[in-house]
């Protein structure tokens, strides 16, 4: 059985691949905002096909001396009926732009380290851009997009850059998850800007994370170069991986497996908690998280490495969409999960 295939699919009108997208929703309709690694950034309208490439103004106070913009991660909002995208790379920290006017909404802090992660999201229905630091010792920002300051920032618990974030509900806690290049992960708690959890290093570092609902109960879903993990965000211990076919588990016994996860997103289809993973090699895996196992057989949509992933809702059913590094953005039904 192949769990999902292809229902629409684009390319990017741009020498760059693409490095990075956000999902946002304006006026009923679902658009993308997507960075190449030309550092430039399009909207992508699914529903027309339709591209549209916007420049953003320098972030950088006059008096810096640097002329160069350098945007590799992308976060994105609506606020006001204008959609809002904060962003940076390893070498630019974060900052924050009108998309289509390119505006600077709130101007680099020279003194903040280079930006790893981005996204956009909403806190008691306030949008909020968030900003975690590519650097050692990394730092997560949250950014209150209307009153243009920043709402929290979380630190202390990580050593290295970090490779991914999503945000979610813990009960009744708007919370957000942090995961390392160094393995660590982080569960926040947004309201009263504190850590709640703390995980141990996951061997490999993180490329992705989640917070879904397994077996009733919460469950942070992270992803390794090699594996996907479950951990309890109550005790902040990890479980033991997820069982790969055994095909591909004798070949990373082996260690002749060199099909690396590269992102992850995860979530709930039709009820079912699953998690996709994107590969090195431009394959697509699905994760049946109730029972540990991959569903199916792997997809080989991308021509390269697959760089993004998300879960979304899409014309009132769940869909996948995936970004390549063959420049491509592919969405995927999973009406047969």
């Amino acid at each position: 059985m192949t769990p999902f295939s292809v229902i629409r699919s684009a390319m990017i009108p741009s020498a760059g691949p693409i490095e990075d997208f956000d999902i946002v929703r304006l006026d009923g309709r679902s658009f993308l905002v997507c960075v190449d690694t030309a550092n430039g950034v399009f909207l992508w309208d699914p529903s027309e096909d339709r591209w549209s490439k916007h420049r953003l103004d320098m972030p950088f106070h006059e008096d810096s001396g640097i002329d160069g913009i350098e945007v590799l991660a992308i976060g994105a909002v609506v606020h006001d009926g204008r959609i809002v995208v904060g962003g940076g790379a390893d070498h630019q920290p974060f900052a924050q732009w009108d998309l289509e006017s390119g505006a600077v909404r709130v101007f680099v802090d020279e003194s903040q380290a280079g930006l790893g992660q981005s996204l956009g999201m909403e806190l008691d229905g306030r949008p909020m851009l968030v900003g975690g630091d590519s650097s050692t010792s990394p730092r997560v920002r949250v950014w209150d997009v209307e009153r243009r300051e920043l709402h929290a920032e979380l630190c202390e618990h990580h050593f290295d850059g970090l490779g991914a974030l999503t945000s979610g509900m813990l009960k009744d806690r708007p919370v957000l998850v942090s995961g390392s290049w160094d393995g660590s992960a982080v569960v926040w708690d947004l309201r009263e800007r504190r850590s709640l959890v703390e995980f141990g290093r996951y061997v490999g570092g993180l490329q992705g994370i989640g917070l879904v609902l397994v077996g009733g109960r919460p469950r942070v879903v992270a992803a390794s170069r090699d594996d996907v993990v479950l951990g309890d965000p109550e005790t902040g211990e990890w479980g033991e991986p997820l069982a790969w076919p055994d095909d591909i588990a004798e070949l990373i016994e082996e260690d002749e497996f060199d099909d690396f996860i590269t992102c992850m997103d995860a979530g709930l289809v039709d009820g079912r908690p699953v998690a996709v993973t994107g590969t090195g090699e431009g394959r697509l895996y699905v994760w049946d998280l109730e029972d540990g196992s991959v569903l199916g057989e792997p997809l080989a949509g991308h021509n390269g490495d697959v760089s993004a992933v998300r879960l979304t809702e899409l014309d009132g059913r769940t869909a996948v969409i995936t970004a390549g590094r063959d420049g491509r953005l592919l969405m995927w039904s999973l009406d047969s999960v």
